[in-house]
């Protein structure tokens, strides 16, 4: 399986997304981590844990020699994809993954995205949106919702599961490991949320 995660804006768990996935994938099969992200997050996280993940990350011009002895590839893209990137990514995937976050989401990126994806001929059947920091809603107002509302009014599928805001997250990066493997209690709830999308991603 090939897994590419997009975000047009910063701070959406794109990098977090991809470390996860890729430990849920390895658990079925060999797999790398290529990260296109020119902040070189998702290796720098991967080095400071390489003992307790079950991949390794590698830059893009790793893919022509080391993609034949992996079965899945996840890939923590580069922000600003430029529409034939996006076009030439979506065709080289079995799924494109955009993280968004309900509070900053971008939906005029996603009408962009969607249409450049369309006026190419393609159909949107491999893209998903995954929520992610997503906090309890504690009035009227349910931002996660009615942000999958507006998603699914331009085509575009979600994952039912939202991944919850929590400083595990944080503290997972700074020791290099996956959520679930931290001292926060709220990590190993945050690593079911990923379990659940995984499961959803796979169906």
């Amino acid at each position: 399986m090939i897994l590419s995660l997009v975000s047009w804006k910063g701070g959406c768990g794109k990098t977090t997304s991809s470390i996860h996935f890729a430990a849920l994938l390895a658990a079925r099969g060999s797999t790398m981590l290529v990260d296109e992200d020119r902040s070189r997050n998702a290796s720098n996280w991967v080095s400071r844990g390489e003992a307790f993940l079950p991949f390794r990350a590698y830059p893009p011009r790793a893919l022509g020699t080391e993609a034949r002895n992996h079965e899945h590839i996840v890939i923590d893209t580069r922000g600003g994809l430029e529409d034939q990137d996006l076009i030439d990514l979506y065709d080289n995937s079995d799924l494109v993954i955009v993280p968004a976050v309900a509070e900053s989401m971008t939906l005029e990126a996603l009408v962009n995205t969607a249409n450049t994806l369309r006026t190419q001929g393609r159909e949107l059947s491999k893209l998903r949106v995954l929520f992610t920091m997503a906090r309890r809603s504690t009035g009227k107002t349910d931002k996660v919702a009615e942000g999958k509302a507006a998603v699914h009014e331009l085509g575009i599928s979600t994952l039912s599961t939202n991944i919850r805001a929590t400083e595990a997250f944080k503290d997972a990066c700074d020791a290099g490991r996956l959520v679930r493997d931290t001292r926060n209690p709220v990590g190993k709830l945050a690593w079911m949320d990923y379990q659940r999308s995984f499961r959803e991603l796979i169906a």
